[in-house]
């Protein structure tokens, strides 16, 4: 069951970022959650997300790019 827990690991790590950078993940993100894919492939779920919840994020993740933060490429 290493998939789930590899699955709630990044969860977590996604809520912890998310509540560091100011949002309320309680509120803005109540289905994030670890789950297993119709393909049984291990996934992160976050929901459904209300309009401003999402323009919050792309504006932080706007603003981190501006400011060079990048995240490398995934390979499979």
């Amino acid at each position: 069951m290493a998939g789930r827990e590899d699955a709630q690991q990044a969860a977590d790590a996604l809520a912890l970022a998310l509540e560091e950078a100011g949002l309320d993940v309680g509120r803005a993100f109540p289905l994030l959650h670890a789950a297993i894919g119709r393909d049984g492939a291990p996934a992160v779920e976050i929901g459904h997300l209300a309009p401003a919840v999402a323009g919050q994020l792309a504006d932080l993740i706007a603003r981190a790019a501006a400011g060079g933060i990048t995240v490398d490429v995934l390979r499979d």
